[in-house]
């Protein structure tokens, strides 16, 4: 993209945005983006982030997660070009000269192509296919900052971004016939022109679909729609059942959902079953093809998807380093769905089996080891996900129902929208424990 394009693409965002009354100042991290694809799936992007130093910085620093199809081409701070150096394309590094509380606004220019599903290597959530379009870390993300800015590998197992949450105003420019569903709400403005906005956001998760069956049902204040092939309606209506029921289970345990719709979506997934995004969820396709052949498996992707919603979109935590914090509790939400169906003893036969067999593969690891220590992704979702549930579960019988959802809420009461750690999750447990802790967390954990 040359100046003088980026210059005019930058015009027409903050030009449309003022119009429709999207842009809102003085509020915290904010996203604002013009995300413009083509018919082949390439697109172009201009994106300005503006937020305030909590301190002193000397550089901006930028994620980009889909390294291999996404193109920056042109960075301003403020309303000068800046110079930026790259660590692996992964990380892109401004300098600047902030004083803490101080304003700023950089603004992106990039560019890319959405790769065909069978030519990625990851899960599927950037990618195309005939019907779908899954847009996940499409665009350049400002890194998490907790007390340094937060990083780490990109590896093609496990979840990767590590984000604050944010206010976001977005324009996709979608080709014709295709339809635009995301984490947050959205408004069609024209033909092929679509707003969609949100708060309180850890990333914004976009799908693009066509020829799919729109089912609609609440959970208390909660609108919930599920979007689904025209032959996988049944699994569809089902997928959505489970996702109300969740909800309605989690707020009763844990607190309220924190936005106003939850949306479900069937897309084809490679070497998952299912991903979060805040307001927004995937269950493989392939799944709601055969959802009555699998009684424990279909209900497990949704109820585990849904309970993100508090354990990341909400709680926050470095999913690279920490993958534990996050999945372990979402695993063990997901078991505390089955328990109200009598299913308990069913799911812990499940959660013993898979952690043993992951043990056997990959002995060395336990349960709050890092991504990048499951070589290939061996044994990663047994230990991290059977086995963080299995200690959960010990720990909840050893400190009683009370005290321990009560601590839980108390961990989401004090990290709400903000990024969390294993000690933090640890120490919120033992408040609330009449009993040591240790003793159970140094069977499952490297550093109790």
């Amino acid at each position: 993209m040359t100046g003088s394009t980026f210059c005019g693409a930058r015009v027409l965002l903050v030009t449309v945005l003022l119009f429709y009354g999207y842009v809102c100042l003085g509020q915290g991290l904010a996203y604002y983006m013009l995300l413009s694809l083509s018919a082949d799936w390439s697109f172009d992007g201009v994106l300005t982030v503006t937020g305030t130093a909590p301190e002193r910085w000397s550089e901006l620093v930028l994620r980009v997660y889909q390294p291999n199809y996404i193109n920056v081409s042109v960075i301003e701070v403020g309303c000068e070009e800046q110079p930026w150096w790259e660590d692996d394309r992964t990380t892109i590094r401004i300098p600047v000269s902030l004083n803490r509380g101080q304003t700023y606004s950089l603004t992106v220019a990039f560019s890319g192509q959405v790769p065909p599903l069978h030519t990625q290597s990851g899960y599927g959530t950037f990618a195309a296919s005939e019907r779908v379009v899954v847009l996940g870390a499409a665009y350049p993300m400002l890194a998490a900052w907790d007390d340094d800015w937060l990083g780490g590998p990109l590896l093609p197992w496990g979840d990767a971004v590590v984000a604050d949450v944010a206010v976001y105003r977005v324009l996709v420019e979608a080709p014709q016939g295709w339809s635009v569903v995301s984490g947050g709400r959205e408004e069609a403005l024209s033909e092929g022109l679509t707003m969609v906005e949100g708060e309180n956001l850890r990333e914004l998760g976009i799908v693009l679909l066509r020829d799919h069956v729109v089912q609609t049902t609440v959970a208390g204040d909660v609108v919930l729609r599920s979007f689904s092939l025209p032959e996988h309606t049944a699994g569809g209506a089902e997928a959505l059942r489970i996702a109300a029921d969740s909800v309605e289970l989690y707020e009763g345990l844990f607190g309220r959902y924190p936005f106003s719709s939850l949306d479900v979506v069937a897309v084809p997934l490679r070497g998952a079953v299912g991903v979060e995004y805040p307001g927004l969820i995937l269950g493989d396709v392939s799944y709601y093809a055969r959802w009555e052949e699998e009684p424990l498996f279909f209900p497990m992707i949704f109820a585990h998807e849904v309970a993100h919603q508090w354990w990341y979109a909400q709680v926050g935590s470095h999913q690279g380093a920490e993958p534990w914090v996050d999945e372990a509790l979402a695993t063990y939400s997901s078991g505390l769905y089955f328990e109200t169906r009598g299913r308990l003893s069913e799911i812990l036969s499940y959660w013993r089996n898979t952690f043993h067999l992951a043990r056997g593969r990959a002995s060395a690891a336990r349960v709050d080891s890092p991504l990048w220590e499951f070589p290939g992704g061996v044994g990663y979702g047994g230990i991290v996900y059977s086995g963080g549930a299995l200690m959960l579960h010990e720990v909840r019988l050893e400190m009683g129902d009370e005290a321990f959802f009560a601590s839980l809420r108390d961990y989401l009461g004090s990290h709400k929208w903000g990024i969390s750690s294993g000690d933090d999750l640890l120490a919120a447990l033992d408040h609330r424990s009449a009993s040591a802790l240790e003793e159970i967390f140094s069977r499952y954990l490297s550093s109790p």
